[in-house]
């Protein structure tokens, strides 16, 4: 069975996303207006253990693949396999998302931090509710594995003997479609804001805020 778009956005019309690529901000954003207008924040990031746990290998076949088996071959896997297995997972993950949202009453007021991929926002939600936030190519490679969240995997990766080299792997994979992503971004008819060096927490908020009308 499958639910019609036009059902799914009349039962996100509570929802708001904030969206894009690694290093835009989203989660700090997110955090802002959690605490500044008492949204409920949902961290997409925060549910993928609850998503494996459903997925099967005949519905989710890129979420249910065990890694684990061979954690050195999947991270030294050729970057464009990599990248490409990586697209069809956040693929995947939109759906477990997209359920969670609709459970949520719609009297309460989400601000989402995470990466549904455009396309799939255009379905199911409205200009006035998506922003997007991204980082240039030479930011993200240079802080990917800066956030906190990302220590452990980077850990992980290094305590291999080649780590760095599968580290340096992993981290082409990260970055080999940056400029399609940037154009997926910039042409995708949504509000967006790459970072910069010059931007500030406060500046950006008041934009998002506008263009979600809060302000």
């Amino acid at each position: 069975m499958k639910i019609a778009n036009n059902i799914i956005k009349d039962h996100l019309k509570n929802v708001y996303f904030l969206c894009g690529g690694a290093y835009g901000g989203k989660t700090t954003m997110a955090k802002l207006i959690e605490e500044k207008h008492g949204f409920i924040r949902y961290r997409q990031g925060d549910h993928s253990d609850e998503y494996a746990l459903i997925a099967t290998n005949e519905d989710q076949p890129f979420m249910s693949m065990d890694r684990a088996a061979d954690w050195h071959g999947f991270f030294a896997q050729p970057p464009r396999q990599y990248s490409d297995w990586m697209q069809a997972e956040l693929r995947e993950e939109a759906q477990f998302t997209i359920a969670d949202l609709m459970n949520i009453p719609s009297n309460k007021k989400v601000i989402v931090d995470g990466c549904i991929p455009v396309d799939i926002l255009k379905e199911i939600s409205d200009y006035d509710h998506v922003f997007l936030l991204f980082s240039p190519d030479e930011m993200k490679r240079a802080h990917y594995f800066d956030r906190a969240d990302k220590d452990e995997i980077y850990q992980f990766i290094l305590s291999f003997p080649d780590g760095n080299e599968l580290l340096g792997n992993v981290i082409e994979a990260l970055n080999i479609d940056n400029e399609a992503e940037r154009q997926r971004f910039v042409n995708s008819g949504f509000a967006y804001k790459e970072r910069t060096n010059s931007d500030t927490i406060e500046e950006t908020l008041e934009l998002i805020e506008k263009h979600f009308g809060l302000i």
